[in-house]
């Protein structure tokens, strides 16, 4: 079954800032894991009060590159975004760009 790739790559300056000083949204936790069809699934964590917040913006912006994608919460003050199976490539691009 082919995955649905990445519209476009996100441009530099495009995305909306999370952290005051426009630095990118760094997760509290990142886990990666691969596929049987050498894809890769990712579960981005993000803790605290502006967790949410975070979680929500990082969400929105993978869904609006075309990937499937979906938020839930992480005990009392996580919120994990979770997208894939996604290619190598997409994986690095939405790492690169949305989330490090």
């Amino acid at each position: 079954m082919r995955r649905p790739r990445l519209r476009a790559n996100p441009a530099p300056g495009a995305l909306p800032a999370v952290n005051a000083d426009g630095r990118p949204t760094r997760p509290d936790k990142l886990s990666i894991w691969p596929t049987d069809e050498e894809t890769f699934g990712i579960d981005v964590l993000y803790l605290g009060p502006q967790g949410a917040r975070r979680a929500e913006v990082v969400r929105r912006q993978i869904a609006q590159a075309g990937l499937s994608v979906a938020v839930r919460r992480e005990g009392e003050s996580g919120w994990i975004v979770r997208f894939g199976p996604v290619s190598r490539e997409d994986m690095l691009t939405v790492l690169n760009g949305y989330v490090w």
